[in-house]
C-alpha cells in the first residue's frame, strides 16, 4: 500500500491554528476505536503536541453492530475527560457521535435523540457499498428535525466513486461533506485517494477531520502529505473553525 512519497509535508506544518478535528474514534471500547482509556490518552496527548486544540470524537451509532446510546456516549465521554484531567493533558475533548442512516438513526432523528457536532451540525455516514434505499425520507426528517448533515468520508463511498454528478446532487440535496485526511494519504488505496483529490479539486468538500481509530492511522496521518495538495488540504481544515 501507497502511502507517502519523499515530497511531503508533515501534518504539523500545516496544521491551522486552533485547528478542531470533528472525526475520531476515541472513546475507548465503545466501537471499532481505541479499546483502552490509555490508547485514547496517549492519542489525544498527540493530537495536543501537533497543536490541535479541540477534539469531537464521534463514535459509531450503528443498528445491529454498535447501538449505541445518547447516555452510553455521554458517559464514556465524561470517563474519558476526568482521566485527561487527571493526567493533565489540556485538549478540549467534546463528543458527539457519527450516525449510520440506518432504522436506528431514522427513529432517534424523529427523536431528536441526537448528539450533535456543534450547533444543527450533526455527522453521518452510509455503507460503503450501497446508499439507503430510503436517503430522501431520510434527509427530509433531518431537515424537518432541524438538523444540517455532514456526510463522513464521501470519497469512500463505491458506488459514488466514477459519478462526480452524484457528489453534486447530494450536496445540492442538503448535505455538506467532511473528508478523511488519511484517503488523501492513501491509507485506504489509490481509488479512495483519487477520488478524494478530485472532490478537493472540484471544491466540494466543506470540511476535513481524521477519522483516527489507533496509533497506527495517527502515525500515518502525522506523517503529513504529498506537497502539492498540502495548500487545499490546509484551507479545507482552516473551515473547521465553525467548531471552536
Amino acid at each position: 500500500m501507497h502511502f507517502l512519497s519523499k515530497k511531503e509535508i508533515p501534518l504539523k506544518e500545516i496544521l491551522p491554528q486552533g485547528y478542531v478535528d470533528i472525526h475520531s474514534h476515541l472513546l475507548p471500547n465503545i466501537d471499532d476505536g481505541v479499546k483502552t482509556v490509555y490508547q485514547s490518552a496517549y492519542i489525544i496527548e498527540q493530537f495536543k503536541k501537533l497543536g490541535v486544540k479541540k477534539i469531537i470524537t464521534t463514535p459509531h451509532v450503528m443498528q445491529d453492530v454498535w447501538p449505541n446510546t445518547s447516555t452510553i456516549i455521554r458517559s464514556k465521554h465524561t470517563e474519558m475527560n476526568h482521566i485527561l484531567n487527571a493526567l493533565d493533558i489540556k485538549v478540549s475533548l467534546e463528543v458527539s457521535a457519527e450516525y449510520m442512516l440506518d432504522d436506528l438513526f431514522y427513529q432517534k432523528v424523529k427523536e431528536k435523540d441526537i448528539i450533535p457536532l456543534h450547533d444543527t451540525y450533526i455527522l453521518v455516514e452510509m455503507s460503503t457499498f450501497n446508499p439507503p434505499i430510503n436517503l430522501n425520507e431520510i434527509l427530509f426528517e433531518i431537515k424537518l428535525a432541524g438538523f444540517t448533515p455532514i456526510l463522513a468520508h464521501p470519497e469512500r463511498y463505491t458506488f459514488y466513486q466514477d459519478h462526480i454528478n452524484k457528489f453534486i446532487d447530494l450536496k445540492e440535496s442538503g448535505f455538506l461533506f467532511q473528508l478523511n485526511l488519511l484517503s488523501v494519504s492513501g491509507y485506504y488505496g489509490e481509488k479512495v485517494k483519487n477520488t478524494a483529490i478530485k472532490l478537493l479539486s472540484e471544491n466540494l468538500l466543506d470540511f476535513a477531520g481524521s477519522d483516527v481509530h489507533n496509533y497506527q492511522q495517527f502515525e500515518i496521518l502525522e506523517k503529513g502529505f504529498l506537497s502539492r495538495y498540502a495548500d487545499q488540504i490546509s484551507s479545507l481544515m482552516k473551515k473547521n473553525n465553525v467548531f471552536a
